[in-house]
């Protein structure tokens, strides 16, 4: 799985639906998902991190994977990972009525400012939170 890109990339921020089909090899769409990113250096966009190891940990058995190997999979495969600030936080909170975000199109907005904050682009393959991306003006990867 790529983790690095070739120096003049900007790293490339994955939601959750993107991050469950790189790491599980045997996801109907790991291929799709890797040849979508190419050699970009990858990093998990805010709560798409906590997404991402919770789905991770409950897996059914024998696919579930520790608490301690998660972190060890995450921290390696996604180490350009980017969180909001509270400031940004708060900016965010202050604004879900505005954009008409709500429910859990929430969780969908907090990985979507994450990559808007750091000015870096967002893959998924996630039909149902684009709206909310799009919403939030985030530069977005449909990696189908």
């Amino acid at each position: 799985m790529p983790t690095t890109g070739s120096g003049a990339d900007a790293p490339l921020l994955v939601d959750t639906s993107v991050a469950i089909a790189l790491v599980v090899e045997d996801h109907e769409h790991h291929r799709v998902a890797t040849d979508a990113v190419g050699n970009r250096s990858l990093g998990l966009a805010g709560h798409a991190a906590f997404e991402t190891f919770s789905v991770l940990t409950r897996l059914a058995p024998p696919a579930r994977r520790t608490s301690a190997t998660v972190l060890r999979l995450l921290e390696g495969n996604f180490p350009e990972s980017r969180f909001l600030s509270d400031e940004d936080a708060r900016g965010l909170f202050g604004g879900l009525a505005t954009l008409g975000i709500a429910g859990g199109s929430v969780y969908d907005a907090l990985v979507g400012a994450a990559a808007r904050a750091h000015g870096l682009q967002l893959a998924t393959r996630d039909r149902r939170a684009v709206e909310t991306y799009r919403a939030l003006e985030v530069d977005v990867l449909w990696t189908g």
